[in-house]
């Protein structure tokens, strides 16, 4: 398909039709396969990635090899923070890193900032963008404040097959405890629990909800 038939598909709803002109005119039509980084910590935002297929699993880094999940893009959505961060022209605390193959519009940032000015829906677009998403952040504070790390590993793993809409999650142990920011060791020994309780089965970088 072509962008505009794509822009049309996909954003009709969610946008006027001068709106979803210039996404046309600004955009650039971009497909990326699984673990491909969109967007990197420390690097200048010079383009918002618009979903329109796909998973992107959105992290906070912190430049040395620590990380934690922070929450996933699906299609129809942005990242707020990314935003946020392209609107003070601040350097990405963030890094967007795609989960399957993917499909997206890359917009120019100083485009995106005059939406703001230009477009109510645009504006409603994103704080309602930014309502879900620290939502979800305020959550994932509270779990790691309360909540037990063996609760933790299983909300994260039924969110991951809710996002997928799949019961068996392809992750490495080392991976999910990286999204966790905890070690893989306390992860592996929870998983062989689980697995024993019959909560989920384990395959070769599998996991499967039963």
């Amino acid at each position: 398909m072509k962008l505009d038939e794509i822009v049309k598909a996909n954003f009709s709803n969610l946008f006027e039709d001068s709106l979803l002109h210039e996404i046309c005119i600004n955009g650039i039509l971009k497909y990326a396969e699984p673990e491909k980084i969109i967007l990197e910590i420390r690097r200048e935002i010079t383009f918002i990635p618009l979903i329109v297929s796909g998973i992107v699993k959105v992290m906070h880094r912190d430049g040395k090899g620590n990380g934690i999940f922070l929450h996933y893009l699906l299609e129809n959505q942005t990242s707020a923070i990314a935003i946020s961060y392209a609107l003070e022209n601040k350097k990405s605390e963030i890094r967007l890193e795609s989960q399957s193959n993917i499909t997206y519009i890359a917009i120019p940032s100083k485009v995106v900032d005059s939406w703001f000015l230009k477009f109510q829906s645009w504006r409603a677009f994103y704080f309602k963008l930014n309502r879900q998403q620290t939502s979800f952040l305020i959550e994932t504070i509270d779990d790691i404040a309360f909540t037990s790390l063996e609760n933790r590993l299983l909300k994260y793993l039924e969110y991951t097959s809710l996002i997928s809409n799949n019961n068996t999650i392809s992750r490495k142990h080392f991976d999910i405890a990286r999204d966790l920011k905890v070690s893989r060791e306390a992860i592996s020994r929870i998983l062989k629990k689980l697995e024993k309780e019959e909560v989920i089965s384990l395959g070769r970088n599998k996991i499967t909800l039963n």
